[in-house]
């Protein structure tokens, strides 16, 4: 019996001591696109020309540099439905970091409000 409790007391040590290792269960890891936080957002609309600049900045609040992500701008009507997208990719964004960026996105009809969203870069 001694043995049993011996060897499931060295296996829940071992477990959680990996568990530790690999963040103890953080949500996500280092350098994740879930450690952006976009800040200063705000946007031109040029009816003539029919299309909206977007400016913005992404800010690192994570431990990791992310490597690569997909900025993407979204124009919204007053209902919610998308009027036009574009999108640029940004990389190696360090720990701490504060990077502008811009985005132009042709208006597909008249454009109430503008969303900026990181996502990931399909491969």
């Amino acid at each position: 019996m001694d043995g049993y409790v011996w060897r499931f007391g060295a296996a829940a040590i071992l477990t959680v001591g990996i568990l530790c290792v690999t963040g103890c269960g953080s949500r996500h890891r280092p350098g994740s696109i879930e450690d952006l936080f976009i800040s200063n957002k705000r946007y031109n609309i040029d009816k003539d020309k029919g299309v909206v600049r977007v400016f913005a900045q992404v800010e690192n609040a994570g431990e990791g540099i992310v490597r690569v992500v997909k900025m993407e701008a979204v124009l919204l009507s007053a209902d919610g439905d998308k009027r036009g997208t574009n999108n640029v990719v940004l990389q190696n964004i360090k720990p701490g970091e504060q990077r502008n960026f811009s985005i132009t996105v042709t208006s597909h009809s008249r454009v109430h409000s503008v969303e900026v969203i990181a996502k990931e870069v399909e491969k």
